[in-house]
């Protein structure tokens, strides 16, 4: 092999070789991270995410950016965290209901009676998600968990829980289609951005969300009754790509780490508590009758079962679900009482 054939085959191999090495920004250099929401404008969780992104901007002194990509621009709401997950986005937003079974230590907050409350129980689920849901977010970074409590928007009155035999409702996640199936109800399975479209064309009787999903997809176009009670908990997680996350500057890793967990549930579960409790007013102005849900004793008997065979099912996992559950109340207790 003559001398310049030689260069170039050791030229070739250098830039190989550079190409596999990860090379974190400079220290000043501008750092833009992709953030992945499928709630659409006006969202709370919108909302949220321009303030922590405001917040991490003027932290960073105008380095870090977040580049936000609202209303499933990146992917449909059932993908988000495997957006995160591979990397396509730096940032995302999940549902934990739309894919059933993936977070079955999470989806034991959902359970009626688990939570008392949005905020607190946002609060409490993410100061214990590094020791106790790290292992269900494989590649990725938890930044929060925030808990809503939801509500049933339908096309006739829904007074008590035996109104709900036969009724087709949406659910918002495995453990509330559980709910709905022990009293009567037919759970169905409806994307966010199809709740309008399934309520007003009778697909649906009922739709079950948080009043922020009432607002955003305008659900009140097609229903004038809202049933109000302990149907469970829905809860949101913001997520960040491990690999984005670990190739930031150090003082960039430490804004986000101080960003995140119980502050940022405080910032996002803000938010959110104050939307709901706002968005409840402007639904009741529009003309929406809002009522509570009367349970006979039904409902809390189809929680306890289902709560009682959701933890053998962890156990059967070798997941340990009591201890989760333990460490919860513990911490749902510790912000009821700071709030």
């Amino acid at each position: 092999m003559n001398l310049l054939k030689k260069l170039a085959v050791v030229s070739c191999a250098s830039i190989a070789a550079i190409g596999l090495i990860s090379i974190k920004p400079a220290s000043g250099q501008v750092v833009e991270l992709k953030a992945s929401l499928f709630t659409i404008a006006g969202n709370p969780f919108n909302k949220a995410m321009d303030i922590w992104a405001e917040d991490l901007k003027k932290k960073s002194g105008g380095r870090l950016v977040l580049k936000i990509f609202p209303a499933s621009q990146m992917g449909p709401a059932p993908r988000q965290f495997d957006l995160a997950r591979t990397g396509v986005a730096d940032i995302a937003l999940i549902l934990h209901g739309l894919t059933p079974g993936r977070f079955p230590l999470t989806e034991l907050s959902h359970v009626p009676g688990v939570l008392p409350s949005s905020y607190v129980g946002s609060l409490a689920m993410s100061e214990i998600a590094p020791e106790f849901l790290a292992a269900e977010y494989p590649g990725v970074k938890i930044i929060n968990i925030v808990t809503l409590r939801t509500e049933i928007i339908s096309r006739t009155e829904i007074r008590s829980a035996k109104d709900l035999a036969g009724k087709r409702i949406r659910a918002a996640g495995s453990v509330q289609s559980d709910v709905l199936k022990t009293l009567g109800a037919v759970p169905t399975l409806v994307q966010p951005g199809d709740m309008n479209d399934a309520l007003s064309k009778g697909m649906v009787d009922g739709i079950s969300t948080a009043y922020s999903g009432i607002d955003s997809y305008k659900l009140d176009d097609a229903g004038k009754f809202v049933a109000e009670g302990d149907m469970g908990s829905v809860t949101f997680a913001v997520v960040m790509n491990t690999g984005a996350y670990d190739a930031l500057a150090p003082d960039l890793r430490k804004l986000i780490d101080e960003t995140s967990g119980v502050a940022s549930a405080r910032n996002f579960g803000k938010v959110d508590d104050e939307d709901e409790t706002a968005l409840r007013g402007v639904l009741i102005k529009r003309g929406v009758s809002i009522n509570q849900l009367i349970d006979d004793g039904s409902l809390n008997s189809a929680s306890k079962a289902i709560l009682d065979q959701a933890l053998k099912n962890a156990a059967a996992k070798g997941m340990d679900s009591q201890k989760f559950l333990d460490r919860l109340k513990v911490a749902l207790a510790k912000y009821a009482a700071e709030k």
